[in-house]
């Protein structure tokens, strides 16, 4: 996986998004196509771009040639009361106040992309129905959110979907910060992805946490211990984020004893483990650390 920008669309004709929505339909070899399926599978252009451009997918789609599904057509028929109603069900039946899009997805009767479009984002339908946002505790956006957290973030969902996010991801509420957050901090999301890549790419510099496990620099001297018994390490222990994604993008964005990806295996999470361990006298280069899923991570830890 690369972390490089999609290119910018502009000046996009009508036959040539039609062309490329026929064209996905044609490598499923099937006569219809949902928004999920078109994104999922090498679509070009977001979709919102192609609901804008043509009033709604289904439009597209019958002007592609294509049929949409029935469900497609009779969803908008669905009132916000029943869309609230079954957010209710839900909560009640995972006796939870605030859930996210996946745990949706799992228990709920319609598609997270209506509830976006209805409600504007993800947050606003579980505020609409009285329920909280599905931000973890102690990340909500009352807390002061820097550069360097967005950069985190913006990491931990790319490696997750596979591919760069899109500000439908965040409506959707993938991000632990919302869209406003990220353009209230880089003046829009493309800027955000911009700088990301930018840091990424060893071109642009962050000031890095000095007071959390998150703070990291692998060429500072560690001072040395009194006892006898502690190893003197050249480097910290802790991991820094552009570290920790070298190390991920040389080991394929894999568990390097499973094999598993967090884009092709729901909810895995990726940790990056000293391979000689730091209590050993191990250091935080690249060449001593390696990629393994959460599972594996503890597996290992518990031998």
């Amino acid at each position: 996986m690369e972390f490089v920008l999609n290119e910018y669309h502009r000046n996009i004709t009508d036959e040539e998004m039609l062309a490329d929505i026929v064209r996905v339909a044609n490598k499923m070899g099937r006569d219809t196509l949902t928004e999920e399926e078109y994104r999922n599978n090498g679509g070009k252009y977001h979709w919102s771009t192609v609901t804008r451009r043509f009033g709604g997918w289904v439009n597209a789609l019958q002007k592609s040639g294509l049929s949409p599904e029935h469900n497609q057509l009779s969803v908008f028929g669905i009132s916000k009361e029943k869309m609230i109603e079954d957010l209710l069900i839900v909560a009640s039946k995972l006796n939870k106040k605030s859930f996210t899009t996946s745990e949706y997805e799992k228990n709920g009767s319609y598609s997270v992309c209506l509830f976006q479009r209805r409600f504007g984002s993800w947050s606003n339908a579980l505020a609409f129905a009285g329920l909280e946002p599905s931000f973890p505790k102690g990340q909500g956006e009352h807390r002061k959110i820097t550069v360097y957290q967005c950069l985190e973030e913006i990491e931990r969902i790319w490696i997750e979907l596979g591919r760069q996010p899109t500000t439908t991801d965040l409506k959707n509420g993938i991000s632990i910060f919302s869209l406003h957050a990220y353009e209230r901090r880089f003046g829009s999301w493309r800027k955000a992805l911009e700088y990301f890549v930018a840091y990424m790419n060893g071109e642009q510099e962050v000031e890095q946490p000095t007071d959390s496990e998150d703070s990291s620099d692998e060429n500072s001297v560690v001072s040395k211990s009194e006892n006898k018994d502690e190893f003197v390490h050249k480097t910290k222990r802790d991991i820094g984020l552009r570290t920790r994604f070298l190390v991920m993008k040389r080991d394929d964005f894999k568990c390097c004893m499973c094999g598993r990806s967090p884009a092709t295996t729901h909810g895995l999470e990726l940790h990056i483990d000293h391979i000689i361990p730091w209590s050993k006298g191990g250091e935080t280069v690249i060449d001593n650390l390696q990629t393994l899923c959460s599972d594996c991570n503890l597996g290992k830890g518990n031998l």
